[in-house]
């Protein structure tokens, strides 16, 4: 080979490489990645409308063999959404019915 064509190879070879340099580079979002979080699956359960909470409160209420109060209809819907949630936790099981093992220590 010549000086001529090792030189030309060496043009050919670079501009093929800044094409390929150029091509990554625009296909590569550079962009920062923004991650949605998934609704929580509390917030997901949590009735949203009155009728739907005082169901979910009759229903915890029913599970812990109570009714609900006299007066309750005139209560605002953030009360009973507060009263359902109270009762939501005073219904869940400790963690011993869970799992009877988990407050043995293990050494």
């Amino acid at each position: 080979m010549t000086g001529k064509n090792v030189l030309a190879l060496g043009v050919v070879a670079f501009l093929v490489g800044a094409g390929a340099m150029f091509a990554v580079t625009v296909v590569v979002d550079d962009d920062p990645k923004m991650t949605v979080q998934s609704e929580s699956a509390a917030k997901a359960d949590m009735p949203q409308t009155r009728e739907g909470l005082v169901a979910a409160w009759t229903a915890e209420l029913e599970k812990a063999g109570q009714e609900k109060p006299d007066g309750w209809e005139t209560l605002p819907t953030g009360e009973i959404r507060d009263r359902y949630l109270s009762q939501y936790f005073i219904n869940a099981p400790d963690a011993e019915d869970i799992d009877p093992d988990m407050l043995v220590r293990r050494d």
